[in-house]
């Protein structure tokens, strides 16, 4: 069995801020679209980019706390 690497999305200082609380599409690197849940956010994406493939964009939770306890 192949080994799963997982990477996380690079999301700016003011992107964070911006979207915090939110699940946002990532396509092509970059946020194209947020929502209040995964399937809005998607949604907002594919009418932006209607050609897009859902396999392309990327869905992420952007953790509403202003610090990460790890």
């Amino acid at each position: 069995m192949g080994e799963v690497v997982y990477q996380a999305p690079e999301i700016s200082i003011e992107e964070y801020k911006k979207y915090r609380g939110k699940h946002v599409a990532i396509f092509k690197g970059k946020i194209v679209a947020a929502g209040t849940t995964a399937k809005e956010a998607l949604t907002n994406a594919l009418k932006k980019y209607p050609n897009a493939k859902t396999s392309q964009i990327a869905l992420h939770y952007i953790c509403p706390a202003e610090e990460l306890i790890l």
